[in-house]
């Protein structure tokens, strides 16, 4: 091993001085400012995160909050409407009445509700065949009403079937969906 190159190693060479304690304060500052720096960038860096999750979780409470509003709104009566007669019909005059609402159809003959074609927007109601005469639902002139079965009546007293608007792209040819225990 040559030591031809080496300061510290040479025989004539100077003497290397140890720091003094200024000079080892001042490392020491400047390693701190290093350090004060970098945590300050840290914790921007988390700041930052931190407002954007923020920012996030305000907007879901506030859309959590137009949705209770929504379905408060919607859901301000639960009290059944019951329907005693053998024929209703269901249109844009009264579907205000009947949207999101329970229907007890509480007739011993058969029922008729008739859905109308000119209702538009969200609409949707629940109907129980609540007496001996069931319940059959079809729709207006203009109107279509659908059941993957086909089936239109009620099966029996005690069943509930929803029906919900589908779709009215001119406001006079509503489509409505019918669900539940439907039969022949």
């Amino acid at each position: 091993m040559t030591y031809q190159n080496n300061p510290l190693f040479q025989p004539n060479s100077p003497p290397v001085a140890a720091p003094t304690p200024a000079d080892i304060a001042v490392a020491e500052a400047r390693q701190a400012a290093l350090d004060a720096q970098s945590a300050a960038t840290d914790a921007a860096e988390s700041k930052d995160a931190a407002d954007l999750v923020a920012s996030q979780v305000a907007a879901q409470i506030d859309a959590a909050e137009d949705i209770v509003d929504e379905v408060e709104a919607a859901a301000t009566d639960f009290t059944p409407i019951v329907f005693a007669g053998t024929s209703l019909t269901i249109n844009a005059a009264n579907a205000a009445t009947y949207n999101g609402r329970y229907l007890s159809c509480t007739a011993s003959s058969a029922v008729t509700i008739t859905y109308g074609n000119d209702i538009t927007g969200s609409f949707f109601s629940l109907i129980g065949q609540d007496g001996s005469g069931r319940v059959t639902l079809s729709a207006g002139s203009g109107a279509t009403m659908r059941n993957a079965q086909l089936l239109f009546k009620t099966r029996g007293t005690g069943v509930i079937v929803s029906v919900v608007l589908t779709g009215n792209a001119t406001g006079t040819n509503a489509v409505y969906s019918l669900n539940g225990d439907v039969a022949v």
